[in-house]
This record gives structure tokens, C-alpha cells and sequence, in this order.
């Protein structure tokens, strides 16, 4: 691991811009989006919100019954459900 100081990504943006967006980084996440394959396997994505969670899962639950590229394998996968879960 190097000793180099981490780039301050807010250094030239206007301070109250950078203070609601660290605030947002910084809020809990409260809800997930579970999307589960036929393989088994499951891709999660956690969000702040509940309201937040459902704009997600409307464009996951379009994926249903569809055959996908899996971004870890390559090979095909097909969405077999989406469901919103409380964290």
C-alpha cells in the first residue's frame, strides 16, 4: 500500500453543493433490490430509500424471464425474480 495522500474529489466544487452530496454518500441505506437468476445465484443493490428501491426494481423486474450476459461469468443467465427487502 502507498503512503499517497486520497484526491479531495470536493476541493473545487462550491462548498454547499459538496455538503449535500457527502450528506447523501453518508445517509444509511435502508432497502435492497434482490434480483435472482435461475442459476441460483442473486445480484443485490442497496438503496436509501423505499421509494428508491421500487424505481429500481421497475427496471429489474422488465429483465424477468429474459436471457442475460452474466458480467461475472460471461455465460447466459435468465432473471427469474426481483424482489424489495428492509435492511
Amino acid at each position: 500500500m502507498t503512503d499517497q495522500p486520497q484526491p479531495d474529489h470536493f476541493a473545487n466544487m462550491d462548498p454547499r453543493t459538496a455538503a449535500l452530496i457527502k450528506a447523501a454518500l453518508a445517509a444509511p441505506k435502508t432497502h435492497a433490490v434482490i434480483s435472482t437468476y435461475a442459476d441460483g445465484s442473486e445480484h443485490r443493490h442497496d438503496t436509501r430509500n423505499a421509494a428508491s428501491a421500487e424505481n429500481y426494481a421497475v427496471g429489474e423486474r422488465r429483465k424477468i424471464g429474459r436471457d442475460l450476459i452474466s458480467r461475472e461469468t460471461g455465460g447466459s443467465v435468465r432473471v427469474v425474480s426481483v424482489e424489495i427487502v428492509e435492511i
